[in-house]
């Protein structure tokens, strides 16, 4: 067993809570950074590959091995670090995690103009920096979100799922309850949230645009949106030295609809994504995708 599957199982998980919990942030920072740099120096470790893989499907044909593994180092050095402020913070309680996450005036306008809409919510983010954090202190800030998560976590992520479910955020695996669930939660004028980020697997997604490459990604939460009449929140997280986490969102998107359903799926998801592909290129160091976006995307030594 390797660094990366044991640190999601139950145990490796309970491990990392426990040193969230109790060591300060400056030696959980340094631990997060020796074990990112045990990483770094393994390139034959799936997670460094995948990581890699992702990178030059983000940074394009032009980027240099060393660009691309340069990139991963920063990827991963940024993964250690918010993995432990999340559990870090989470220990704390939900105050902490309100002070840890800014949502600044421009993400509260954009609130706003969702409120006035008067229509169910989805909410459809990426999996840049302590995503994790900022879905939790939206919901905190009185947002309750049903969250639509892999359909079969790994026993570590599974703990993650009971931490969250202890507050305002209900996660649920996705299936076909799940989903009739969230289109009534939505009908009734509530929120729920997405990665459409995650790759799903060329047996289950179909092949849509991103980064100007194929990636087999979901589009079932576009039927669910035009199911509901639902209206789009695009959010994420990011990460700066000066302003520590915080939320960035976009005015709501309305769904643009026609006749042909299936043309109105594609036609959304490519705007959303456009939207996750703008923020995951300005920071690409901070995109934590550790699955395979484009199984075909050259990986090169």
């Amino acid at each position: 067993m390797n660094l990366q599957q044991f640190a999601t199982t139950e145990l490796g998980t309970k491990l990392w809570m426990g040193l969230g919990r109790w060591l300060p942030t400056s030696a959980g920072h340094a631990f997060a950074r020796a074990v990112a740099g045990v990483l770094a120096r393994r390139h034959d470790t799936s997670i460094y590959r995948t990581m890699r893989a992702n990178q030059a499907g983000v940074l394009g044909p032009d980027a240099t091995p060393e660009q691309l593994d340069a990139a991963t180092r920063a990827v991963l050095g940024h993964a250690g670090m918010t993995a432990f402020d999340l559990m870090h913070i989470m220990a704390q309680g939900e105050d902490a995690v309100l002070r840890a996450v800014d949502f600044g005036a421009d993400f509260w306008a954009n609130v706003e103009l969702l409120k006035a809409t008067g229509r169910g919510v989805l909410v459809c983010g990426c999996h840049l920096s302590n995503f994790n954090l900022a879905f939790l202190g939206f919901a905190l800030k009185g947002f309750p979100t049903q969250v639509l998560s892999a359909a079969m976590p790994a026993a570590g992520f599974s703990m993650m799922t009971q931490i969250r479910n202890r507050g305002v955020i209900e996660e649920t695996p996705i299936s076909a309850v799940a989903l009739r669930k969230a289109i009534a939660r939505m009908r009734a004028g509530g929120a729920c949230a997405i990665g459409v980020d995650w790759p799903i697997g060329a047996e289950h997604g179909e092949a849509v645009p991103f980064f100007g490459r194929p990636a087999h990604l979901a589009t079932g939460y576009a039927r669910m949106a035009l199911s509901a009449n639902a209206v789009i929140f695009p959010m994420a997280c990011r990460w700066s030295p000066t302003r520590g986490y915080y939320a960035m969102s976009q005015p709501p998107m309305m769904l643009e609809v026609t006749s042909d359903r299936e043309a109105d799926v594609q036609h959304n998801v490519r705007r959303i994504l456009a939207v996750m592909e703008n923020w995951i290129a300005e920071t690409p160091e901070q995109w934590l995708m550790y699955h395979p976006v484009w199984p075909d995307t050259d990986d090169r030594p």
